[in-house]
């Protein structure tokens, strides 16, 4: 692993457990035991270390999923039930909480992370619409849709605290 590997995923971590709104670039430079002129040694500008963070972050969320998939592809319903229970674990909440920041964010439109709020579901939805069992691509990807709407709601439910309505269900 390099510096700038290792860096990197100690940012991994920062953001995960932090949120965006405490990245600063001091406040990364000190999760990544760098000064914050050392970071940009490393790294073009500030986004660019946000931008490569949040790529490696997005990888691991993939890696997540993937340990939770079905050795074959599914049918709608029955990838929809492995997936709300799956979205209601603690290991991807931290992701999921910061998806929510990024989707937030490109709801007001930010240039930057509007962008990469966009990458990354478009990235969720190719994967739930490679589960799925239905022949007709046009079909699939509608199902694909459906999933990941019903996903975002637990998703919401789960950060407002009322993630109990949706485990009476699942």
């Amino acid at each position: 692993m390099t510096k700038r590997d290792a860096i990197l995923d100690r940012l991994a971590t920062f953001i995960l457990d932090q949120g965006l709104e405490a990245a600063t670039l001091r406040a990364m430079g000190r999760a990544a035991d760098q000064s914050d002129r050392m970071l940009l040694y490393y790294f073009k500008d500030k986004e660019d270390i946000i931008s490569q963070t949040l790529d490696l972050l997005a990888g691991q969320l993939t890696d997540l999923l993937e340990a939770h998939k079905s050795p074959n592809r599914l049918r709608k319903d029955a990838l929809h039930a492995l997936l709300d229970g799956v979205v209601l674990s603690d290991a991807l909440w931290p992701y999921l909480r910061l998806w929510l920041d990024l989707a937030s964010r490109a709801a007001r439109h930010d240039p930057f992370f509007a962008p990469l709020g966009h990458a990354i579901g478009q990235d969720f939805h190719g994967w739930i619409e490679a589960q799925l069992l239905t022949p007709d691509p046009t079909q699939r990807r509608a199902e694909a849709t459906e999933i990941m709407i019903g996903l975002k709601g637990i998703i919401v439910l789960k950060s407002i605290g009322m993630q109990a309505l949706v485990e009476e269900l699942v």
